[in-house]
């Protein structure tokens, strides 16, 4: 059986050794690249913890990149803290829209609504202006816990700060409020879209079989393939619209 060796083991192998000092641009990029392959080695946050506190005495952390790695790893893993997560960002003198979206997509992993607006706020404040990567995340969380008043609000940033054409917005947008019921919102969206792709087509039958209406779903269907936006590799959209389908014929009215 093979014993998986802890990544703790290896940090001491990664010290830089005085000998290597004629080349300090390149020793450096060259350490840089291997904390980086230490921290998404991490499996726990013991082991993260560990590496946090080398590339600290080594003054990794003001490598806006190896500082990234740090936080996404520790906000997005599945066994990560955001608290401690909360803590690396504060070690980044000069956080970015990637760091701030990468605590904003850290809290919408754990569902907490509020702290990701609130640090939607704290980005905006802080002068860093977000980009489309920002939303998405936003209206998920508020798409699942049926968040209506955040999401038209976030909506509005999204015209104030001109990323209402975005394609991966549009379809957030369709379907937050679709899981919200407004489905006529939904149908704006998607009506105002210049750019349609699978996901809007999904995003509005998702919208009107949430409100239980079956016909539209088929309706919506159709004009999808019609437009040639189907291909045989939706072979899931179709089979949710296939039962939709067979539903109607048992059920009619």
């Amino acid at each position: 059986m093979m014993v998986r060796t802890s990544v703790l083991n290896k940090i001491p192998l990664l010290i830089p050794q005085e000998d290597h000092a004629k080349a300090p641009e390149f020793n450096f990029s060259l350490k840089e690249q291997e904390w980086i392959s230490m921290i998404k080695k991490c499996n726990n946050m013991k082991e993260l913890k560990q590496v946090h506190g080398q590339i600290l005495k080594l003054g990794f952390i003001c490598s806006s990149f190896c500082a990234g790695n740090l936080l996404s790893t520790c906000a997005l893993s599945e066994w990560g803290s955001m608290d401690y997560a909360c803590s690396i960002f504060g070690e980044i003198s000069d956080p970015g829209s990637f760091e701030y979206n990468t605590v904003i997509r850290g809290h919408v992993k754990d569902m907490n609504l509020e702290e990701a607006i609130l640090w939607y706020i704290h980005m905006i404040e802080d002068g860093v202006e977000p980009g489309n990567f920002s939303y998405p995340a936003l209206l998920k969380v508020c798409a699942r816990f049926r968040a209506l008043k955040q999401g038209k609000q976030i909506h509005g940033q999204i015209f104030k700060f001109g990323h209402e054409d975005d394609v991966f917005v549009q379809n957030s947008l369709i379907n937050m409020y679709g899981k919200c019921g407004e489905i006529k919102e939904s149908c704006t969206v998607f009506e105002q879209m210049d750019q349609r792709t699978i996901a809007s087509w999904s995003a509005l039958i998702a919208a009107h079989a949430n409100l239980g209406l079956w016909s539209d779903c088929l309706k919506v269907f159709g004009e999808m393939k019609s437009e040639g936006c189907w291909r045989a590799e939706e072979s899931t959209l179709f089979k949710d619209v296939n039962n939709i389908s067979n539903f109607l014929q048992s059920h009619p009215k």
